[in-house]
């Protein structure tokens, strides 16, 4: 997938939007978050993210029926929705099968470790009786 698809995320500072690993959204008051991690590079400790916040737009909505005729309410910004897409397109775009299969093998790898140490726990409850 080409760089120039993601225009938005160059604007952001992203110059090579392909060492995008995972993003994360939440909205805090009248703002919204978006953090973006990197990929970790060999002899990183920590992974590397970038955190925006977003102002989101307030309107106010007609209400049929109530009290009142008007209700405030708020919507995101349309830069941060673009981004969003974007990051999207790039973070699915990113899995492949090769990626699953790796995932696949580092949590049996994972399990096996559990396993061993567990049977060694036992092992050493055993011989203590």
């Amino acid at each position: 997938m080409s760089a120039e698809k993601f225009r938005t995320l160059k604007e952001m500072g992203f110059d090579n939007p392909h060492e995008i690993e995972k993003f994360t959204t939440r909205t805090e008051n009248d703002t919204d978050v978006l953090k973006v991690y990197l990929h970790r590079h060999q002899g990183d400790w920590m992974t590397k993210s970038k955190k925006f916040k977003f102002k989101r737009k307030h309107t106010n909505i007609s209400v049929e029926g109530g009290l009142v005729p008007y209700r405030a309410s708020t919507e995101p910004s349309p830069y941060f929705l673009r981004a969003v897409d974007e990051l999207e397109m790039l973070v699915t775009a990113e899995r492949t099968v090769k990626d699953k299969k790796q995932h696949l093998l580092d949590e049996i790898e994972h399990l096996e470790k559990v396993v061993s140490r567990k049977v060694e726990d036992l092992r050493r409850l055993v011989e203590e009786l």
